[in-house]
């Protein structure tokens, strides 16, 4: 286990050769430090903070991994008609979620504002602050994944705080931590799942209660209600349609069957009767 993305990342990989596998496992650690290096909102060397600076004035040239990130994101907002937006940042600063980036905070920009040129440069039509912290860390769970699989391990799993995909011929028991203990929910042999994060105090949850989480709708900052959790084939889709069905519940139903992903809400589960 090791520090990574602001959480805790969890490797395991089965393979015929040892010393391939422990390489294997180091690699899929470095993929998940380079989306860290590329995409992080702390540091001001990483893409996405060159882009905050700079794509507003000119297209900024961004590694293939932003790039991806940023197309898939786009992507989000557009079948989910602005649920999910990349470009909540400012809100995220103005409430102390964020560190400011500068003495004026943009305001007014969406998603709509943000533009991938057909030479794969970004530009930005108006000010804007863009935060990856809903999308990024599935991306590099996926490409971790796919370190592993290169590498030739017959089956590997990649955990980080929650967003987690696996594949191998055994499946694995998904469980989610109660107060009074961890509680099965399903069972994953290939793909993903992620939840919608936040601690919870309530024993009677499936999951953790909605973190900070913006919705776009009002810009505003919803904080507790019912958890989700979303499976899906890839862990960047899991981990963005999480955020769309926690501020939509099962209206959100049809994009998830879009991405053939399913999604499982606290509520749905029945509550222990007093006594």
């Amino acid at each position: 286990m090791r520090p990574a993305m602001g959480t805790l990342l969890h490797v395991c990989a089965t393979g015929r050769d040892a010393a391939a596998t422990d390489k294997a496992v180091d690699d899929a650690v470095a993929a998940v430090a380079r989306v860290d290096r590329l995409m992080s909102f702390h540091s001001a060397e990483s893409d996405l903070s060159r882009l905050n600076r700079e794509a507003v004035h000119a297209p900024q040239q961004v590694d293939p991994w932003t790039l991806a990130v940023l197309r898939r994101a786009l992507r989000f907002s557009r079948l989910s008609d602005g649920l999910f937006d990349i470009t909540v940042a400012p809100l995220l600063v103005r409430k102390g979620l964020l560190p400011e980036l500068a003495e004026s905070v943009p305001a007014g920009g969406n998603w709509r504002h943000l533009h991938v040129l057909p030479d794969g440069r970004v530009v930005f039509e108006r000010p804007l602050w863009i935060d990856l912290g809903g999308i990024a860390k599935g991306f590099a769970v996926d490409m971790a994944i796919q370190v592993l699989r290169r590498a030739a391990c017959s089956a590997g799993s990649e955990n980080a705080g929650g967003d987690l995909r696996r594949y191998g011929a055994t499946s694995q028991t998904i469980h989610l931590r109660r107060s009074d203990g961890l509680i099965p929910v399903a069972e994953l042999r290939c793909g993903a799942v992620a939840t919608s994060g936040g601690g919870s105090a309530d024993p009677e949850r499936l999951a953790a209660p909605l973190g900070s989480i913006v919705d776009p709708r009002d810009q505003s900052i919803r904080q507790g209600g019912d958890a989700v959790m979303v499976a899906a084939h890839s862990c960047v889709v899991a981990d963005a349609l999480a955020k769309v069905a926690a501020l939509t519940g099962r209206a959100s139903e049809p994009l998830l069957a879009r991405f053939g992903a399913r999604a499982y809400w606290d509520a749905d589960r029945p509550r222990a009767r007093a006594r």
